[in-house]
């Protein structure tokens, strides 16, 4: 059985904190520049931009890492939480982006207005923490994994786009890094344990790169040094519309953000309150606004880091504060930033089976541990995975609904938390609501344990 480090506010040695830390950073790091990626190909924007998009994405990112793990002041939830772009920004971000009389410097202002609300509704939207008992948490955890599984399927094929896409030679690669990362789990101890995840995608990207999946053309191109500095395209611009539009950006992610906390917590064995909520979410809010300032997007946690602190039963905040560090490192060095960017991707789709998977098993077993004698728990469950699962295996199905609505109906995991934390209520009114808080960390702990 692993003996994973209890405590979130463990202090490794230097070492392992370095090296688990860059676990963290490359296992997040294709998805902390995918959207810049999105957005800077959307609106035509010069190969100089996209790579000051891409730094100042991965330096912001590295900074609302910091405030969530480190904490400051009244700012950050103190777990070991990675914050990346939220991808519900996308589609806004294209609009506001797109719109001639706006620009990207309205994209700015709307982050920058969207932040600061958020930190003002942090307090209301805080007190929701309640309404988050195993039976809800349960489904968000398994709902995290399934959302995730595209994603991982994704780069098993090769990539997005890839011709070859299924290629029997990037499948071998993918299996061959799940093997070595189960290998690890199987056999190893003590830190090359906790590193399985790092040595399986470096043994993935070797392979891939003496197979060829590895493009190295873009390294050449991306300079050495990039400095990401505020207002580079311009002075914000703020527009009533564009600013409510991401304020329910805002609005969605702090649902989904809430749901998160409390599922980390309970992973990392630590008892989430209503004021730890609070403050996560205004971090989330102080970081958008400051992303809005260095020409970036809303942040939330990324999904991702779930499964890597399941799988390595690594908790401490601090080994994720490094990971922190590190990407503001690599947001100043874009050509190291191309190397990592690089990977094959059927490397990632190995790294992220053996991730994804022990995440939805922490939710089923969550899950199997709720009391189904009470009949109205099934029809919690049931019905909410049932809605939850729209968008990941039929997202056509919401094809002609309000625009409007994208940011909702988009994601499963805020179909998830709305739609069991709602079902509950309706079911088991809020007397049942009330978490039952040791005994879902007892088994999350026990899912990190046994992964």
């Amino acid at each position: 059985m692993r003996h994973p480090h209890q405590s979130v506010d463990e202090i490794l040695p230097a070492r392992k904190m370095i090296t688990l830390g860059l676990q963290h950073m490359l296992v997040a790091y294709v998805g902390a520049i995918a959207v810049p990626l999105i957005v800077a190909s959307a609106l035509k924007m010069s190969h100089q931009d996209t790579i000051t998009l891409i730094s100042t994405a991965l330096f912001c990112s590295g900074i609302a890492t910091l405030v969530q793990t480190i904490g400051v002041w009244k700012f950050g939830v103190k777990l070991p939480i990675l914050n990346g772009v939220a991808f519900s920004s996308v589609g806004p971000v294209i609009a506001i982006g797109t719109n001639p009389q706006i620009g990207f410097v309205g994209v700015c202002g709307s982050v920058i207005a969207a932040g600061l609300v958020t930190i003002v509704l942090a307090p209301y939207v805080g007190k929701l923490r309640r309404f988050f008992p195993p039976v809800v948490t349960g489904c968000i955890v398994l709902i995290i994994g399934l959302t995730l599984f595209p994603v991982a399927y994704q780069w098993l094929g090769g990539g997005r786009g890839n011709a070859q896409f299924g290629s029997p030679v990037y499948l071998a690669v993918a299996f061959f890094v799940t093997a070595v990362i189960l290998g690890i789990n199987r056999y190893a101890t003590g830190l090359v344990r906790n590193l399985s995840v790092l040595i399986g995608l470096l043994c993935g990207a070797l392979a891939g790169g003496m197979l060829g999946m590895a493009d190295y053309s873009s390294v050449a191109k991306a300079p050495w040094v990039a400095v990401p500095m505020p207002f580079h395209f311009g002075i914000p611009v703020f527009r009533v519309i564009p600013i409510l539009t991401m304020i329910v950006v805002m609005l969605v992610q702090m649902v989904e953000s809430t749901g998160l906390f409390i599922v980390i917590g309970d992973i990392a064995n630590k008892e989430i309150h209503e004021q730890d909520v609070i403050n996560g979410l205004r971090g989330n809010g102080l970081a958008s606004a400051i992303a809005g300032m260095f020409a970036a997007f809303p942040f939330i946690a990324f999904m991702e880091n779930v499964g890597t602190v399941i799988l390595t039963g690594v908790r401490s905040r601090f080994v994720v504060a490094v990971s922190g560090v590190l990407l503001c490192l690599v947001a100043l060095m874009p050509k190291i930033g191309a190397v990592f960017a690089a990977t094959a991707p059927a490397a990632l789709g190995g790294t992220g089976m053996a991730l994804f998977g022990v995440v939805v098993a922490a939710g089923i077993k969550t899950l199997s541990r709720v009391d189904y004698t009470n009949e109205n728990n099934v029809y919690v469950v049931g019905f909410t995975l049932v809605l939850a699962a729209i968008p990941i295996f039929m997202p056509s199905v919401f094809g002609r609904m309000p625009t409007w609505t994208a940011p909702f109906l988009q994601s499963g995991v805020i179909i998830a938390s709305v739609a069991a934390v709602a079902l509950n209520l309706f079911f088991n009114g809020l007397r049942e609501a009330v978490p039952e808080t040791h005994a879902l960390r007892a088994e999350l702990a026990d899912a990190s344990c046994d992964a």
